[in-house]
């Protein structure tokens, strides 16, 4: 799932991109159908001048059909 979450925000050019598997913080916990809990963090220029709603959105928007059954929760720090 990692290298598949790094290939759609390829889209971004970042400068720095992580992605961290939280998962097994999170194992068996209630409304979880399944799906996976990642931290990005992520560097990029064309998310630098974004608010952060608007850098969220697009993350989001990269990766909306994995949401829930592939990734469950995201937690997203972008770097300015």
């Amino acid at each position: 799932m990692i290298d598949e979450i790094k290939k759609r925000l390829k889209s971004l050019n970042p400068v720095r991109l992580e992605i961290i598997d939280d998962s097994h913080l999170h194992e068996g916990h209630a409304g979880n159908s399944g799906g996976g809990h990642y931290t990005i963090i992520i560097k990029s220029d064309l998310l630098e001048k974004q608010n952060r709603i608007q850098s969220h959105r697009q993350i989001y928007d990269l990766l909306d059909d994995l949401i829930p059954q592939k990734i469950h929760a995201l937690q997203i720090k972008v770097e300015k």
